[in-house]
């Protein structure tokens, strides 16, 4: 392995390099974290953290320290306050993370993530620093960067550079990497506050669209008093003039009550779309917004640049500790480049029906919604996240009932050890290869050579079934299921389990006869997924 300074650079210290500084943390991975501002940003921005990324960090053990509060609904309004479709989380929430949407302060949300990347010891945090230039040669990324206080400029190389340092990206730019942009400029003022007396104005929802074609509002209570209102611009706006307090009040009072909000602050934001032409240069990793952008109608910008560390981190362990050839990095953009693109149509799509500005348009917009025509249902108003696949990468297998199976988002479930205790599938697994059993009754024991190479990959094994047993791998383990989601899963896919990837996509299907050895099944796994991964 070729000796660096630093296993990766981190350029970029807002929420996409937190997560990147903790998940490389948790991994071990001796780091150098950038950013050119001394201090996080102390202002809300992003204010929605989904369920995929809360269990990227979930083994970070620090969500506790995460203020958020769940997302109750969102009604849509026409022109007249009238409900146009109100959608509600009901049915959603199940357990753990499975579709749950929170909201969060995003500077309490930055301060518990900084404050957690300091506890790992293999994280070097550089604050007020800037990037002044990067080049690769020989598989070495030589970096160089300025204190921004001392002028003093420090020299030093990674193996790995993670730009997550926005939509200007200083290191895209350095790297004369193309960003090509979408038809999708919207220009919204947003204008957070907090109420003066603490109250809930909607009862049961968080959220209003006032989908009024003379001007679109967006109107959220976040967390404790926190408010959020986004107003769009209309032909003849200037920043001067809706910036006045005077001005934009009289679209925010009508729905707080009068001189209710205590501001913040105001910004002007041209909401867009962008897509990088390409997210990696040799081992420079775009990242975040520097990578892609996209409106924020679905409340994806932040969490999908999380969900990119998650993907791309667990393949850069892999490779740095010898466990997979460094082919499998070119997964990263094949599998996230498509599953990014379908979000960001996806705002877009809902940022255009939101924001109709003519009255005919709305009009139409109105009575489809009202029949629920327009998406298809209500289910599709706003996509669950977790049945989004990826795009072609790590693996590929035929369709199964039509429906191509692997790189999906696998819930984890919940389950009961034989000691009473109840853990979630993710508290066993952690973020390693796992292998998700249903009702396996035959032989449990494991060849030595089998058991070795499971321990070099930190396998687990689950098997839910409704007898204990005992087998000679120690990270094998009987248990029980709280609900019948494992069963209902095998019986809709055809299957008697799952392989699961370190970010808990499907890696493949499992079918087995009790009449075969868990030796024989975990053979077929291993032989599997060095075919496809170059599993050394």
């Amino acid at each position: 392995m070729i000796e660096t300074e630093y296993d990766v650079i981190v350029a970029g210290y807002g929420p996409v390099g937190e997560t990147c500084a903790n998940l490389l943390g948790y991994y071990g991975i001796k780091a150098l974290i950038l950013d050119k501002e001394k201090d996080a940003y102390p202002l809300p921005r992003a204010i929605t953290w989904d369920a995929e990324c809360q269990r990227a960090m979930s083994h970070c053990n620090f969500l506790t320290e995460v203020k958020t509060r769940k997302i109750r609904g969102v009604d849509n309004k026409d022109a007249n306050k009238k409900s146009i479709l109100k959608i509600t989380m009901d049915g959603f929430d199940t357990y753990n993370y499975q579709h749950s949407i929170l909201f969060i302060h995003q500077p309490q949300f930055d301060e518990a993530h900084r404050t957690n990347a300091k506890k790992y010891q293999t994280n070097t945090i550089r604050t007020g620093n800037e990037i002044l230039s990067v080049e690769q040669s020989n598989g070495v990324v030589n970096c160089t960067y300025k204190d921004i206080k001392t002028g003093e400029e420090t020299n030093t190389n990674s193996r790995y550079l993670l730009a997550c340092d926005g939509a200007n990206s200083t290191v895209r730019k350095l790297n004369k990497i193309e960003l090509k942009t979408l038809d999708a400029d919207e220009t919204w003022m947003v204008v957070d506050g907090y109420t003066k007396s603490g109250f809930d104005c909607f009862s049961d929802i968080d959220a209003i669209q006032y989908c009024n074609p003379l001007r679109p509002t967006t109107i959220i209570q976040g967390v404790d008093d926190c408010f959020r209102f986004e107003i769009a611009f209309m032909p003849g706006d200037t920043i001067d003039e809706i910036q006045k307090e005077a001005v934009f009040r009289k679209y925010i009072d009508q729905w707080i009550g009068d001189n209710e909000v205590e501001f913040t602050r105001t910004a002007v934001y041209s909401f867009h779309a962008a897509d990088a032409v390409k997210w990696r240069h040799e081992n420079i990793f775009l990242l975040g917004d520097a990578a892609h952008q996209m409106p924020p109608f679905m409340g994806q910008g932040m969490n999908s640049g999380c969900r990119d560390a998650e993907n791309l981190l667990w393949k850069i362990n892999g490779v740095l500790n010898g466990l997979y050839s460094p082919k499998i990095l070119k997964t990263y953009e094949s599998e996230r480049k498509p599953h990014v693109a379908r979000i960001t149509r996806g705002a877009i799509k809902m940022g255009g029906v939101i924001n109709a500005k003519s009255k005919l348009k709305a009009f139409i917009r109105n009575a489809l919604l009202r029949t629920q025509g327009f998406f298809k249902g209500k289910e599709n108003i706003f996509p669950v996240l977790n049945g989004n696949r990826l795009g072609i990468g790590v693996h590929k297998m035929p369709k199964i009932k039509n429906v191509s199976i692997e790189r999906y988002y696998f819930n984890e479930i919940n389950v009961h050890l034989h000691s009473g205790k109840t853990l979630s599938t993710d508290n066993i697994l952690g973020k390693n290869f796992g292998i998700i059993l249903n009702n396996f009754s035959g032989n449990k024991n494991i060849s030595e050579n089998n058991i070795d190479l499971l321990n070099r990959h930190n396998f687990k094994i689950i098997n839910i079934t409704s007898s204990y047993g005992h087998s000679n791998y120690e990270h094998y383990v009987d248990c029980q299921e709280t609900h019948k989601d494992m069963q209902i899963y095998c019986n809709k896919f055809e299957c008697n389990g799952v392989i699961l990837r370190p970010d808990k996509y499907v890696f493949d299907l499992l079918n087995f006869n009790n009449s075969d050895s868990l030796d024989i099944i975990i053979n077929n796994v291993l032989i599997n997924i060095r075919d496809k991964i170059d599993f050394n």
